[in-house]
């Protein structure tokens, strides 16, 4: 929380790379921190609360304020930044309220559940909302850069995490033995691309993710009736 509220105090004097970077810093952390929990045997209930109210103000909150300061640089537009920030913050506690309600729910599929999300989850959420930026950090001026493209692009991505689209939940994705030198080969092109061309990298990432969705929402019903 400490990382993304630092995120906020350097998208106001318009650091806009620093505060991208540890955005998707504190996302990574917060991939982690529940495995480190558990290998230190030190999870908990209270720990579990914490980490829902933490992931609200750092993938609720933190992403539209970047994206407010940065839009706004270019210009004022009338009070539709705000209701961004607003409605963004709004729908990723929909999101995150749905997402502890299912914890308990014994009801759900189980395969479902084990390879599936309702909705975008609101780390990927939040990396999503730097797209625009990441896009200018690599190829600069854009239509990527308009103000309204951008405010109606995080209003959709809002909405999504808010939904219950299903999206696929990568880490659960079993690997078979076949299949190791492949997925080897993506994870080490992701790392070289990420040290060598760490902002094309993340764009590309990005893109992949969201035109992925379609192809979740075939298996998906296909498991479903299945």
């Amino acid at each position: 929380m400490c990382i993304t509220l630092t995120a906020v105090r350097f998208s106001m004097v318009s650091e806009y790379v620093l505060a991208c970077s540890l955005l998707l810093f504190a996302g990574f952390l917060d991939g982690m921190d529940g495995r480190l929990a558990r290998f230190l045997n030190s999870s908990s209930d209270f720990g579990a609360q914490l980490d829902s109210l933490v992931d609200f103000v750092n993938f609720g909150v933190v992403p539209g304020f970047i994206v407010y300061f940065w839009i706004n640089s270019y210009g004022d537009i009338f009070g539709l930044d705000w209701a961004m920030v607003l409605i963004y913050a709004v729908c990723a506690a929909i999101r995150l309220a749905r997402f502890n309600v299912d914890l308990n729910d014994k009801k759900t599929n189980p395969i479902i559940q084990k390879y599936f999300f309702k909705g975008i989850p609101s780390p990927v959420g939040a990396a999503l909302t730097t797209l625009p930026l990441v896009l200018f950090f690599e190829f600069g001026q854009g239509f990527y850069c308009n103000q309204i493209l951008v405010i109606v692009y995080i209003f959709i991505l809002a909405v999504m995490m808010a939904s219950r689209v299903p999206t696929i939940s990568i880490k659960k994705i079993p690997i078979k033995n076949g299949n190791l030198f492949l997925t080897s080969l993506i994870l080490g092109s992701i790392i070289f691309g990420l040290i060598v061309k760490p902002w094309l990298t993340l764009a590309i990432i990005g893109i992949v993710y969201v035109l992925s969705i379609p192809i979740t929402i075939y298996y998906f019903i296909k498991i479903s009736n299945s």
